[in-house]
C-alpha cells in the first residue's frame, strides 16, 4: 500500500533530520572531545552556531606533525613510525612543505576559539617559512598558549638555514609555561630573551641548535624546574643559577664546561658525554657537590679508573648508568656511597671483541651488604666474563633483591669495526640467557625476567 504524498513527506523528513543536534551539551562535549583539535576546527566550521559554541569551549591542542628527516635524503610519514621511510625528491618535499604550511595557516584561522592550550608543530621547515611560523607563534600567544613546541628537522650542513626564533615580546608570552625547541636556532642571546620574557616559564628544552656556544640560565626570580640542553654542536659551557629548578638533562659527544652556581631543589640530572671521561667524585667537579642531594641520576660517559671516593649519596634512589663493559667496576664505589639506592639500570655497551662461550663465575668480589637494592635491569647483557662477575657482585650485594630485568642484546654494534654474523649472534644470545640462568642459581628467590 503507498503512503499518500504529504504522509511520504512527513515520513521522509523525519527520517533525515539531524538527530545528533537533538542530543545534550554534554554529549556533543564528549564527541568533540575525541575529535583531533586540527580536524574538528575545519569540520565543525561549518556546522551551526551551536556546535561552533561548544567547540570554542574546549580546551585545544594543536598538534600539527608531518614528514620528518629520518637520514639524508630519505623521510618517514610520522614521527613514531621511520620504518614506513620513502625517498623523496627535493620538489616532491617542497609540494609537501606548502600544503603543510596551508594546512597550519588555515586550522588557526578557523579557530575562533580564544585560548590554546598548546601549539606543536613538526615538520621539514626552515628559514624560508620564517614568516609563517612567527605568525603561529604569534597567534598561539595571543591565545594564551600554555605549551609550545617547534621541531624542524634540518641536516646539519645546512646550518644557515635553520628558522630562527624571535625576539619578539608577542601578546600573552608571559602565559607559557613549557617550551620545547627542536633543531630551531636559538643563541645564547635569545635564550636570555625568552628566560627574561616568560616569567612562567617551568620547562625549557633546548636540541640541536647550531647558535649556542655558552648559555647562562640564571635568575633569582626564575620559576624554571625542568632543563633539558642536547645536540648543540658548538656549546663550550652551560651556567646554571635556578632557585626552583628540579631537572637538568645534558647530552653532547664533546666536553662540558658545567657551573652549577646554585640549584637548591635539583634532585634529577642526566649527564651524557659518551666519548669524555670525568672525575665527578673529584671535589672540584661540578656535579659532585650536587650529588648527595639527587634522587634521580643517569650517566653516560666514560668513567675514568680508580674513581672511588664518591661522596655519600643518601637521597639517591634511582641510578642509571651507560658503561663500557670493561669499566664496570667502577660503578661499584658509587652504588656503595648509595646507602638506600632502590632501583639501579646498567646499559652494557660492547665495542671490544664478544665471545660466544659460557661464562663461568668461580669467585665473587667482596662487597659490602646493600639493604634497600629491590630492583635492577641489565641492558646489553652477552654473559661476558666482566658482566657476569659484575652481575653477581650485585646478586651478592643486594641483599633483598626482589626482581632483576636483562635484556640480552647487542648495543652500539655499529660503533665496532667487528661485524658478527646471525648465527655468531643467536648463539651469543642464547648463551647470555645460560649465563643468567647460571648466575640466578644463588639467588632462586629472587624474580628474573629475561627479554
Amino acid at each position: 500500500m503507498e503512503l499518500p504524498n504529504s504522509k511520504m513527506q512527513k515520513h521522509v523528513e523525519k527520517d533525515v533530520r539531524d538527530r545528533i543536534s537533538e542530543l545534550s551539551d554534554d554529549v556533543l562535549v564528549k564527541i568533540l572531545s575525541f575529535l583531533p583539535s586540527e580536524e574538528a576546527v575545519l569540520k565543525t566550521s561549518f556546522l551551526s552556531r551551536r556546535w561552533k559554541q561548544l567547540w570554542e569551549s574546549l580546551p585545544v591542542s594543536f598538534n600539527f606533525g608531518g614528514l620528518m628527516a629520518v637520514h639524508y635524503g630519505a623521510y618517514a610519514i610520522s614521527f613514531d613510525d621511520s620504518k614506513n621511510c620513502r625517498r623523496k625528491r627535493a620538489e616532491d618535499l617542497k609540494i609537501e612543505r606548502c600544503k603543510f604550511v596551508g594546512l597550519v595557516n588555515d586550522v588557526l584561522i578557523a579557530h575562533q576559539g580564544s585560548t590554546i592550550d598548546e601549539l606543536r608543530v613538526g615538520f621539514y621547515l626552515d628559514r624560508d617559512s620564517q614568516r609563517y611560523i612567527d605568525k603561529w607563534i604569534e597567534t598561539a600567544m595571543n591565545k594564551k598558549a600554555k605549551k609550545l613546541e617547534l621541531d624542524f628537522l634540518y641536516p646539519p650542513r645546512f646550518s644557515s638555514m635553520y628558522y630562527l626564533f624571535p625576539q619578539t615580546c608577542f601578546c600573552g608570552i608571559e602565559f607559557l609555561t613549557s617550551l620545547c625547541l627542536k633543531h630551531v636556532g636559538v643563541s645564547d642571546v635569545v635564550t636570555k630573551w625568552i628566560l627574561s620574557n616568560c616569567p612562567m616559564l617551568e620547562r625549557l628544552h633546548i636540541e640541536g641548535s647550531p647558535l649556542l656556544r655558552d648559555p647562562k640560565v640564571s635568575g633569582s626570580s626564575l620559576r624554571l624546574k625542568h632543563l633539558h640542553i642536547s645536540k648543540g654542536r658548538y656549546i663550550r659551557s652551560v651556567e646554571i643559577s635556578a632557585p626552583d629548578l628540579v631537572s637538568f638533562e645534558y647530552h653532547e659527544e664533546q666536553l662540558l664546561m658545567l657551573h652549577i652556581r646554585h640549584a637548591p631543589k635539583l634532585t634529577e640530572l642526566y649527564y651524557s658525554s659518551p666519548s669524555y671521561s670525568i672525575r665527578i667524585d673529584h671535589p672540584d667537579s661540578p656535579l659532585s657537590n650536587y650529588l648527595p642531594q639527587l634522587v634521580t641520576l643517569r650517566l653516560s660517559m666514560k668513567l675514568p679508573s680508580g674513581i672511588c671516593d664518591f661522596p655519600t649519596c643518601t637521597n639517591l634512589r634511582h641510578l642509571s648508568c651507560k658503561v663500557a663493559g670493561k669499566r664496570l667496576f667502577t660503578l661499584r664505589y658509587l652504588i656503595e656511597a648509595s646507602p638506600f639506592l632502590h632501583k639501579f639500570t646498567l646499559e652494557i655497551t660492547n665495542k671490544n671483541k664478544i665471545k660466544n662461550t659460557l661464562c663461568k663465575v668461580r669467585k665473587v668480589v667482596e662487597c659490602s651488604l646493600h639493604k634497600h637494592l629491590k630492583e635492577l635491569e641489565i641492558i646489553g647483557f652477552l654473559g661476558q666474563p666482566m658482566e657476569a662477575k659484575f652481575v653477581a657482585y650485585l646478586l651478592k650485594s643486594a641483599i633483598n633483591l626482589e626482581k632483576i630485568v636483562i635484556h640480552a642484546a647487542f648495543l652500539d654494534i655499529w660503533a665496532s669495526e667487528i661485524s658478527y654474523s646471525k648465527e655468531f649472534a643467536e648463539i651469543t644470545l642464547q648463551m647470555a640467557h645460560e649465563s643468567a640462568h647460571q648466575l640466578m642459581k644463588h639467588r632462586p628467590e629472587v624474580e628474573l625476567v629475561l627479554l
